[in-house]
């Protein structure tokens, strides 16, 4: 049975005290590094109250999922190799890995197989009628333009259709005949924020299986700034992605890839977030993907014991009220940073 005691804290635990620190270290970092990792620093917060994103925070793992994997016959919150897994949200960490190049590869595959199944094929099967309509209302045009134009506008989208039908079902084949092969994370990490040790961790790399888990960098959480940076999406508009940066050596993390890309509210409550998280005089930031690990923090233990917090608060809420949740939060998230933006 796996051991169910709450986790000890180390000596240098992160609290929002140290991040009034001086720091005496001289900025060693090159102009190229400071170019890659700047923007808009984010100040510093001490949250008392759960701000969190809604799409990457709060919807993350719903109520529904969590009592799926709740109902699995060898569920535990500690399973006995959770110290090797390359990506971890739990009471000691965040850890973040990236898909290895076959997911990816084979993803995007899938990906465009269903964008081509969805609108391609009904955009030319639209152009299809539209030709075949102003064909049979031109009086003019001999039998050999009409039936040119009747092969090729129904050729088109039997076309499309069959090598997105290919690309789309093939995909999903192969994820579900080979799903080791096709799906998957990289050996190692990239990065891990230590909510026990307050310490953070770079990993040199994530890809090689030799040395996936050696660490580059392993230094505290308070000498790291935030950093909101903007880059255009497809359709140029503004999107807002995190990126934490040492304030004196060349160690970064990114966090697009936990959080994603997106408006600048949602990166601010992710920031919110983790200094929530990482703060050990806090109790552990109360949504879904915590709930099965608030017993295992002693922080987190004695704030339900106070409060008398439902364990099963999440757990056991239906669809209906977790949509009202949902509501509720992005009202929450709007009022606070309304004068941030």
């Amino acid at each position: 049975m796996a051991d169910m005691t709450p986790i000890t804290y180390a000596a240098g635990a992160y609290t929002a005290a140290q991040a009034e620190r001086p720091r005496p270290e001289e900025n060693r970092q090159s102009r190229r590094f400071r170019l890659v990792t700047r923007g808009q620093r984010l100040p510093r917060r001490q949250p008392t109250r759960d701000l969190a994103p809604l799409a990457r925070g709060l919807q993350m793992i719903p109520p529904e999922q969590l009592r799926d994997i709740e109902c699995q016959p060898d569920h535990t919150p500690r399973p006995h190799d959770r110290a090797q897994h390359p990506l971890r949200m739990d009471e000691e960490c965040l850890r973040y890995t990236s898909q290895t190049k076959r997911n990816f590869f084979f993803g995007v595959i899938r990906g465009l197989g269903m964008v081509g199944m969805m609108f391609f094929v009904p955009l030319a099967l639209l152009g299809t009628a539209a030709m075949a309509i102003s064909s049979a209302n031109n009086a003019t045009s001999n039998s050999f333009l009409s039936h040119f134009i009747g092969y090729s506008g129904w050729s088109i989208p039997l076309f499309v259709m069959l090598i997105t039908s290919v690309m789309w079902g093939g995909a999903n084949l192969i994820y579900r005949l080979f799903p080791n092969f096709a799906a998957g994370w990289q050996p190692g990490p990239l990065w891990e924020l230590n909510r026990r040790t307050g310490q953070v961790t770079v990993f040199a790399t994530p890809v090689r299986h030799g040395n996936a888990w050696q660490a580059a960098h392993v230094l505290p959480f308070h000498e790291f700034d935030c950093y909101l940076q903007s880059t255009p999406s497809h359709q140029g508009l503004p999107q807002f992605n995190l990126i934490l940066a040492h304030y004196s050596r060349e160690a970064h993390v990114a966090l697009v890839g936990m959080f994603g890309a997106s408006s600048r509210i949602e990166q601010q409550a992710a920031w919110d977030m983790l200094q929530r998280y990482m703060d050990t005089s806090q109790p552990l930031p109360d949504l879904p993907v915590f709930e099965m690990y608030r017993e295992l923090d002693p922080t987190t233990l004695a704030h339900d014991r106070r409060s008398g917090r439902d364990p099963r608060y999440w757990r056991d809420m239906d669809d209906a009220t977790f949509r009202c949740k949902m509501d509720e939060h992005q009202q929450v998230l709007s009022t606070a940073y309304r004068g941030l933006i």
